[in-house]
């Protein structure tokens, strides 16, 4: 494998598992609000993964805010229930919802081997569309001293999402480094290997599920997890070459 001194890794169900903070989080919000505490967790949770395109698409065109997404998604969910809702009451359960979410968002000690490892010998940071802090989170996860603030983008805050390819070049900004430099991890094909590599980044496919390709793009890599890419980029001749420059 070539030589990389730049990684921007993906956040949300690549070094953090969803299931470990979204869905736990979520099923416990709905059984503490009065509101909420008797609906069916699992049906709640399966409309809230797979908004309708009404809500989805306008949100990936940018048509509305991720606040506003927020919102609909939530409505929507609600309405799915037969619970009949207002901008008040959705608030006041996505307020719980983030609070009672992070408490279930906790350290991998194998994923922060791999990170503090790999910051050794090359730039780090977080790219990711999540629609909750993602500071927050990698503090939760015992990462703040491998992320810093300014290596962490948030595309709430920058005004673009993935795959728009003004967000990767951000990244080339920010760290000083060009496309060829820099690799790209992540479990989204459309997000964190189609829109790297139309930027000419290349990317390593966090492919948990073992879903097919959608595009004939090929990254460099092809892994189930995360700390897989440690034997791809932490191997003893590679490490020996990055120390000798």
């Amino acid at each position: 494998m070539r030589k990389y001194s730049l990684l921007l890794f993906d956040l949300d169900d690549t070094i953090l598992d969803n299931s470990s903070w979204f869905h736990v989080g979520l099923i416990q919000t709905l059984g503490m609000h009065s509101v909420t505490r008797t609906l069916d967790a699992s049906v709640f949770l399966e409309q809230m993964l797979h908004p309708p395109k009404m809500i989805l698409e306008p949100f990936i065109r940018r048509e509305i805010s991720p606040e506003a997404f927020k919102r609909a998604r939530w409505s929507h969910a609600l309405s799915y229930c037969n619970v009949r809702s207002d901008a008040i009451l959705i608030d006041e359960i996505d307020t719980l919802f983030s609070k009672i979410s992070m408490d279930y968002v906790s350290a991998n000690e194998f994923i922060s081997a791999l990170l503090i490892d790999l910051k050794r010998y090359y730039q780090v940071g977080i790219f990711t569309n999540g629609l909750y802090d993602p500071r927050l989170k990698i503090q939760r996860m015992g990462l703040a001293e491998v992320f810093s603030d300014e290596t962490i983008f948030h595309a709430e805050q920058l005004g673009y999402r993935k795959p728009d390819p003004q967000i990767y070049a951000i990244a080339l900004e920010q760290f000083g480094k060009k496309s060829d430099e820099t690799l790209f991890i992540g479990d989204s094909w459309t997000h964190d290997v189609v829109g790297p590599m139309e930027t000419g980044i290349d990317a390593i496919w966090v492919n948990r599920k073992g879903l097919l390709q959608s595009t004939n793009h090929r990254p460099v890599a092809i892994v189930s997890d995360v700390t897989e890419i440690r034997r791809l980029l932490l191997h003893e001749e590679l490490v020996e070459e990055i120390m000798n420059e």
